[in-house]
């Protein structure tokens, strides 16, 4: 999977060297589990920021590209003075519960004329789901440790509809509005009840952390709003303002 991201980046590189009609965005995006991970993981939802880069095919109504998208979905602090022997002074654990997504994009435009433009989209790529923990004296000190509970990949793909409102000035960017479906492999991951910490009972050595791995697809509804704009210096679109 770390060869797939290099590839991805590479691409994505190379095509902005030498294409003519890019556009690039943001996207916010709560993602609502469904079937096997809403049974699964009921109490948890996955918001998502995401940034994308297409290439509009030129004399074509078809733009492809590539989306990273970054979510959090359940965070939990502890204040606790028995993680270490000998150490009874007060410690911040913090643990994230964190989603990473890597995804190719196709979007088509049906021919409609009017003042918004409607488009068909899907994605394809893979998802990186991982927890991490951190243990601090204080918000703002170094922390005095850092690790990795669980991490796993997922096989993923979207399918979805939207619609692009161009701003008053069209050539300055756009509004988009999308609903997506996320379908994916099963992968294993932590909620942000799943792990706790047990002390060493005899007192001799640091105790332990104790993990309730869950497993489920990462299937989601992701309604989302997001702004484009025309890359500086790689020209602009033609054929949206037809």
């Amino acid at each position: 999977m770390r060869q797939l991201l290099f590839f991805f980046i590479f691409l994505s590189s190379f095509a902005l060297s030498f294409a003519q009609e890019f556009i690039g965005g943001v996207q916010l995006k709560p993602g609502i589990p469904i079937g096997d991970f809403e049974t699964r993981s009921p109490e948890i939802w996955v918001p998502e920021m995401a940034a994308f880069a297409n290439y509009q095919v030129p004399n074509l109504p078809i733009e492809i590209g590539l989306s990273l998208g970054y979510g959090l979905y359940g965070t939990k602090l502890e204040k606790r003075n028995d993680l270490y022997v000998g150490f009874s002074d007060e410690l911040r654990l913090r643990r994230n519960n964190n989603l990473f997504a890597i995804m190719g994009v196709f979007r088509f435009f049906p021919q409609v004329y009017g003042r918004v433009f409607p488009f068909i989209e899907a994605q394809a790529g893979a998802l990186y789901s991982f927890t991490r923990y951190s243990i601090r004296t204080n918000p703002f000190e170094e922390p005095i440790e850092t690790g990795r509970d669980i991490s796993d990949w997922a096989r993923a793909s979207q399918l979805g509809a939207g619609l692009m409102i161009p701003f008053k000035k069209p050539q300055t960017g756009q509004l988009e509005i999308r609903l997506m479906y996320q379908n994916t492999s099963r992968s294993d991951y932590l909620t942000r009840e799943d792990t706790r910490f047990q002390p060493d009972p005899d007192g001799e050595s640091d105790g332990q952390f104790i993990y309730s791995t869950r497993r489920s697809t990462f299937n989601m509804i992701q309604p989302s709003i997001g702004l484009s704009f025309f890359i500086p210096h790689l020209g602009r679109t033609t054929w949206h303002e037809n």
